[in-house]
């Protein structure tokens, strides 16, 4: 293996930091087995490393496929930010479109919920929630929870948008690191 090589896995290895250690050597034992192939097929390492590309861009898609994909089975709070975190970390879109998408289905959300329980208090005569349809338009008492079902509803039809939209959009980010990825490039 060319001094070249080693470095390029070297910094590769590096740029995994962030990786559980067995997922950064099956990685690097990945792409070692993949310019051994090459070679053994008659390729230059110059070759196939320009073929791999910046191992910058290969070290995101390898941290992509292990969050989307290998990550921690269950979806917590903490791993989608974490998820959210890698993909604000990909482009200038992202740093955009991830955080609008993600606080437009949180708030949304919680707001749905929160006009659905104001309605039903105001159904069970709670004194002080207000509901108007606009200026000098109040909605009677007895009709509080038809409308804060519907206003509720459109609120949260919202949210579920934003948020399928958000996992729409991570999800076409990981498909996009993923061609990047040799095994997917031979298949």
């Amino acid at each position: 293996m060319s001094p070249k090589t080693r470095a390029y896995l070297e910094k590769l290895y590096q740029l995994l930091e962030k990786m559980p250690e067995d997922e950064r050597l099956d990685a690097i034992r990945e792409i070692e087995s993949h310019i051994a192939e090459g070679v053994a097929n008659g390729q230059s390492e110059d070759a196939i490393l320009a073929r791999l590309g910046d191992p910058r861009m290969l070290a995101k898609a390898y941290r992509s496929e292990y969050i989307m994909e290998k990550g921690p089975a269950k979806r917590s709070f903490a791993n989608v930010l974490m998820m959210a975190g890698f993909y604000c970390s990909t482009g200038l879109l992202s740093i955009m479109v991830i955080p609008v998408l993600a606080t437009i289905a949180g708030g949304f959300g919680f707001s749905a919920v929160l006009v659905f329980i104001a309605g039903f208090l105001r159904t069970l005569g709670v004194p002080g929630i207000q509901m108007n349809l606009g200026p000098g338009i109040d909605v009677p008492t007895e009709w509080s929870m038809v409308v804060s079902t519907i206003a509720g509803g459109i609120i949260g039809g919202i949210a579920y948008l934003s948020w399928r939209g958000l996992r729409i959009y991570m999800n076409f980010l990981s498909a996009s690191y993923k061609k990047l990825l040799p095994a997917s490039r031979a298949a």
